[in-house]
């Protein structure tokens, strides 16, 4: 069945999105269709004038007639030079409204097209973070890049639909005036070919969801497997990858044969359908109806143009029901990624955050994931200017604790209060401005060693941003570079060490003088003496902003005035480093 609410509401998005425009377009197509009708009635009295066939009399002549009354009303005589320039002229000004109309047609699918991806990746940078946690990147990616051309493609096979059919419309009230009886059998000829092509179009909205499917794997896994190509590399399963992307790649070009031969097989039964009606229209016209030669040679030149028509009536029709997936898809990611919208205020931080160190309140503060438990009962005190530490073994909910200071993941329970205000009623994104943070796997942008480090905050100065990288001991190396600042990086960072990457992005948490700064696992790939050099450096910084450092690495918590140790979501022991090495209890089992 073909799904009629669908194609409804494909041209309600459509006008919603680039408004009256939309109708300024339709009346341009219908007036290139009324432009070539005219045309086509001009050529009956021309042919009569120039002596085949009566033109004025019998079937047709209404036609003649209007054409003649035309030209009187415009002021010129009946002659084949009045006629001729009448068709010159209707076929010139046709030609303009077509540029118009295929201007202003590819304009608004380009709109249709920018307004529908800057909605996608305005409401994907607005979201919580949770939505990142439950949907596939390639998904996301997938919806912008791919699924949106697909949509471009909609657009364009709904303008086909209605090309074909308003002048099929007009061709056929044209053909009608000129001969009831032929129009009528190409209408029932032309019915009866749709019928037969149906369960084509019932196949294409199948092959249609199959294609979105198999686009949408394609960047899901490509993506995960190009990030992965290290590992790949390493343990020698590259072929691994390569099935699974191959077996995608054949399953996708299944469906897009049988899309493109079923086009080409609704195109041949309709040329077949169109050269059997034509001959029958020649056989039939004069000899049992006694048409006029010229109507006879104008009907002909009205269906040698209806036909292909058709045809693409069709074939857009087919195109648009395996298109209508992708705007299905659309529309469920949008409601997706909307419903996950991150409200933030647009007010300025209050005063009492603008600027200093930050302080924090924990009360009875509780993480869920779902029905699992991640966090519970916490309850603690970061003090202005402090540096406290947590560790506990790998999934004990050190990142977890950290992300709902954040904002990243809200609490199920008990509250978090910065400098005495509750989170949840602060701007998140002026709160997060002023948080410097850095985690384990440090992301780096394919830019120069500047860019990077200036990526949060690009209104400062070479100056500062090298004052940070002195302090994350990163001056060094970047002196050393070939260009220094300007060095590229490479995808990834993959040009630098790991020590390094890390370096540059606790040089960017640092720029600009953050009021709390946020480091999980951020020593994980120093060597022992740059960890060294970084931590006396954060030692420097103490007093001067709040730090809380997350670590495995237990070296890099000895400066830590407080430490809590997290086992199952909970705090167990919390002390200064000299008071948890004597208390022989679980944090004595991390050294």
């Amino acid at each position: 069945m073909i799904d009629f609410r669908a194609f409804r509401g494909l041209f309600a998005d459509i006008w919603a999105v680039v408004g009256t425009k939309y109708q300024i377009y339709v009346s341009l197509l219908a007036l290139t269709g009324l432009l070539e009708g005219l045309t086509l009635a001009s050529v009956v009295p021309l042919l009569a004038a120039i002596g085949i066939g009566e033109g004025g009399s019998g079937v047709g002549g209404v036609v003649s007639r209007t054409v003649l009354d035309l030209l009187g009303l415009l002021g010129f005589g009946v002659s084949v030079q009045a006629i001729a320039a009448l068709i010159l002229a209707s076929l010139c000004l046709s030609t303009v409204v077509f540029l118009a109309q295929a201007y202003l047609g590819v304009s608004l699918q380009t709109s249709y097209v920018s307004r529908w991806q800057k909605r996608l990746l305005a409401g994907i940078f607005a979201a919580k973070w949770g939505l990142f946690l439950k949907t596939r990147n390639g998904d996301l990616i997938n919806s912008v890049v791919t699924e949106t051309q697909r949509l471009s493609g909609a657009f364009y096979q709904t303008s086909l639909l209605l090309t074909g059919l308003l002048h099929s419309a007009i061709y056929m009230v044209l053909a009608a005036m000129l001969s009831g009886m032929t129009t009528l059998a190409v209408i029932f000829g032309g019915a009866l070919l749709f019928l037969i092509t149906r369960p084509l179009i019932q196949r294409a909205h199948h092959v249609g969801k199959g294609i979105s499917h198999e686009n949408a794997e394609l960047q899901v896994k490509l993506g995960e497997f190009v990030g992965s190509a290290k590992l790949l590399k390493a343990t020698a399963t590259e072929n691994v990858a390569l099935d699974v992307l191959n077996g995608i790649v054949a399953r996708l070009r299944k469906h897009t044969i049988t899309n493109s031969f079923d086009a080409q097989i609704v195109k041949g039964v309709f040329d077949f359908g169109a050269a059997a009606m034509i001959a029958s229209i020649l056989m039939v016209s004069r000899s049992i109806l006694d048409i006029d030669a010229a109507v006879i040679l104008v009907i002909l030149a009205i269906f040698i143009r209806l036909i292909p028509k058709l045809t693409g009536l069709q074939q857009s029709l087919q195109s648009l029901t395996s298109s209508l997936p992708a705007v299905a898809n659309l529309n469920e990611m949008a409601r997706t990624i909307e419903a996950e919208d991150e409200t933030a205020k647009a007010n300025p931080l209050p005063e009492a955050l603008s600027a200093g160190p930050i302080a924090l309140s924990l009360r009875n503060v509780a993480v869920n994931y779902g029905n699992e438990q991640v966090l519970s009962g916490l309850t603690l005190t970061i003090p202005k200017g402090a540096c406290v530490a947590f560790v506990g073994r790998s999934g004990a909910g050190k990142s977890t604790l950290v992300d709902a200071i954040l904002g990243l993941v809200p609490v199920s329970a008990g509250s978090i209060e910065v400098n005495g205000i509750d989170l949840s009623e602060l701007p998140m994104h002026g709160l997060r401005r002023r948080i410097g943070y850095m985690a384990q796997e440090t992301m780096l942008y394919n830019t120069t060693i500047r860019g990077n480090i200036l990526w949060s905050q690009s209104e400062h100065s070479d100056e500062a941003v090298m004052a940070a990288a002195a302090l994350a001991s990163a001056d060094k190396f970047i002196s050393l570079s070939p260009h220094g600042l300007d060095t590229m990086v490479g995808d990834r960072g993959g040009r630098l060490s790991g020590g390094e990457r890390q370096r540059l992005g606790l040089a960017r948490a640092l720029l600009g003088h953050p009021g709390l700064l946020v480091l999980d696992e951020a020593a994980s790939a120093l060597d022992a003496e740059t960890d060294a050099a970084v931590m006396g450096a954060l030692e420097l910084l103490k007093g001067s902003l709040t730090m809380i450092v997350i670590s495995h690495r237990l070296s890099s918590v000895r400066m830590a005035d407080y430490i809590y140790v997290l086992d199952n979501g909970q705090i167990v022991e919390s002390g200064t480093w000299t008071e948890l090495e004597r208390s022989n209890g679980q944090f004595t089992r991390l050294l």
